[in-house]
């Protein structure tokens, strides 16, 4: 297996994609020196039983349009046509065999804390290198999994849960999420 290939993969639910995924994506994209990120929006979260959990065809939209142009960044189906629920380690494995290589799993911090709660974990850490972007976590955890990347992003206020929480309150989502997709977010969490 080459580790030649400088892949990324950056899953999550996007429910919304705001700003703050944005910058992680272009940040991981540029200090892991990645050939190519893929954006990977999960079908069925294995965490997150989302009950306002926008349908995948407009959280896929939403990524194309927030991360147009942007030439190493793809946005994939994997987990859609995989169907069933998403598990990160059927997705590692995909991109993995694809490219010959062990890709960058790209996690936040609080997901990084809560990895011994993630299918098959172990197994994931092994076929994948894990790179954490800082949250609003305030010390790195007590035991560090050897080889993992902390990447040096700025610290995000956003989330998409207070992003669906604003749009229902009628409150003003500018700033948070891209101008392209505003009005879309804004009609969807009502």
């Amino acid at each position: 297996m080459s580790l030649e290939n400088r892949i990324g993969v950056f899953g999550g639910s996007f429910n919304p994609v705001h700003n703050g995924h944005i910058i992680i994506a272009i940040r991981a994209l540029e200090e892991l020196e990645l050939d190519r990120l893929y954006i990977v929006p999960t079908y069925l979260p294995p965490h997150k039983r989302e009950v306002n959990l926008a349908p995948y065809e407009l959280r896929k939209k939403w990524l194309e349009k927030c991360f147009e142009g942007t030439g190493k960044i793809v946005i994939s189906d994997y987990e859609k046509e995989r169907g069933g629920i998403s598990y990160s380690l059927f997705t590692i494995r995909y991109f993995s065999q694809k490219h010959s290589c062990r890709p960058y799993l790209i996690v936040g911090e609080d997901s990084y804390r809560a990895l011994e709660s993630w299918y098959e974990y172990r197994t994931l850490l092994k076929e994948s290198r894990l790179a954490v972007y800082p949250r609003s976590c305030n010390e790195k955890p007590s035991q560090l999994v050897e080889g993992v990347v902390f990447l040096k992003a700025p610290m995000i206020e956003l989330s998409s849960t207070e992003i669906r929480k604003r749009a229902r309150s009628k409150r003003s989502l500018l700033g948070m999420v891209p101008g392209s997709i505003i009005g879309e977010v804004e009609k969807t969490y009502v």
